[in-house]
């Protein structure tokens, strides 16, 4: 029972976290975009950075671990936002035909 009480527990935190991703406006709102504009960017923005450090720091095995797992949660809410603004797009009757992805090695991150 504690073990089931602990993975409630971990997984409220978890949810907690990430709920500042979620889009709450509308669709068919205004402020939509420009709440999932702020969401989107700051996603990317934080791979971004987890690529850096990934490439620019000297990581123990453990925390090259939990970079990973971050980028690959950041990478899951990316696609969130993807899915979430084509059903947008879709609702207003904007067929989104393409559809522009950049691999990881596409991006040039000399700071």
């Amino acid at each position: 029972m504690k073990n089931t009480n602990t993975l409630d527990l971990h997984l409220f935190e978890e949810m907690t976290q990430l709920e500042y991703f979620l889009v709450k406006k509308p669709m068919n709102a205004p402020e939509f975009w420009a709440e999932w504009q702020e969401r989107y960017g700051k996603a990317t923005l934080a791979k971004i950075a987890l690529k850096k450090i990934a490439k620019t720091r000297k990581l123990s095995h453990e925390e090259y671990a939990k970079l990973r797992t971050m980028m690959n949660v950041y990478e899951d809410i990316l696609k969130y936002l993807e899915q979430l603004k084509n059903t947008a797009l879709s609702v207003r009757g904007i067929v989104n035909n393409f559809n522009v992805e950049l691999d990881d090695e596409d991006l040039d991150l000399d700071f």
